[in-house]
């Protein structure tokens, strides 16, 4: 299991604030969050707009995607959650 995925898992619905590898942080509000075996997805909103992440698993990445009119736009892989306060 993805430690990040199960961490933003536990902290659901609560937002969370996520770090991305190229140093952007993005606050998020989720909606959703689910595991299917080691698979994890989850939705959620950052002013507005939805964005997924996706993980296959404990050695596979957790990446973050926005919703665009042509579908989803793969942002980066997150590095770090945590709640916000």
């Amino acid at each position: 299991m993805n430690t990040l995925a199960k961490r933003l898992y536990n902290l659901s619905p609560r937002s969370v604030r996520l770090t991305l590898d190229g140093g952007e942080a993005i606050d998020l509000d989720p909606h959703s969050a689910e595991f299917f075996g080691e698979s994890f997805q989850a939705e959620g909103t950052c002013e507005g707009v939805t964005h997924r992440l996706v993980t296959d698993g404990e050695d596979d990445p957790l990446l973050i995607a926005r919703e665009t009119a042509d579908g989803w736009d793969v942002l980066d892989e997150v590095t770090a959650v945590e709640a916000v306060d």
